[in-house]
């Protein structure tokens, strides 16, 4: 397995939102324990609109990925959810179903639960909100389940369990 994406496109196009060709398009092929993402990283190098995309590069079987998080080192594990993948913490209450235009997310247990955080925004003033506060300081235990019909996702953990559920198209 690569440790470093592989750039399998870079080329300029028109920007979608000055209209100059300074619009540079770069994607890499990353491989991951699950398979292989599509990072894309686009830029406009004149009025700097930005494109950002990771997605299934190839899918897979459905996964059901569990990680009881018990420590720091647990708050910190890598963990990729694509754009198909459900979010579970029954602890917090959390339960996070893709929309249309999300388009999957790399970052660490500690950083999805700060986005949730970001999307709840003024409705976060609650007993939830606290207590996803106190899980991200790892004053709390709590279960993430992570549900993805790709097979995609993934998290970098020793202990997270990953089973192939079976689904009705199966």
């Amino acid at each position: 397995m690569a440790m470093e994406p592989e750039l399998v496109m870079d080329q300029v196009f028109k920007c979608p939102v000055c209209k100059k060709d300074t619009f540079q398009a770069k994607d890499y092929v990353y491989d991951t324990p699950t398979g292989k993402l599509l990072l894309s990283y686009w830029e406009c190098t004149d009025c700097h609109y930005l494109y950002r995309d990771v997605k299934p590069y190839e899918t897979g079987v459905p996964v059901e990925i569990t990680l009881l998080v018990t420590s720091e080192d647990d708050l910190s594990s890598l963990v990729y959810r694509s754009a198909f993948a459900e979010l579970y913490i029954p602890e917090l209450g959390v339960e996070v179903i893709p929309g249309s235009s999300y388009q999957g997310a790399v970052s660490t247990i500690r950083g999805l639960l700060e986005i949730i955080m970001d999307n709840m925004g003024s409705l976060c003033k609650n007993k939830k909100c606290d207590k996803i506060r106190q899980a991200m300081d790892g004053k709390i235990q709590f279960t993430v389940i992570i549900k993805d019909s790709s097979g995609t996702s993934f998290i970098k953990n020793d202990k997270a369990k990953v089973t192939r559920p079976l689904y009705p198209s199966q």
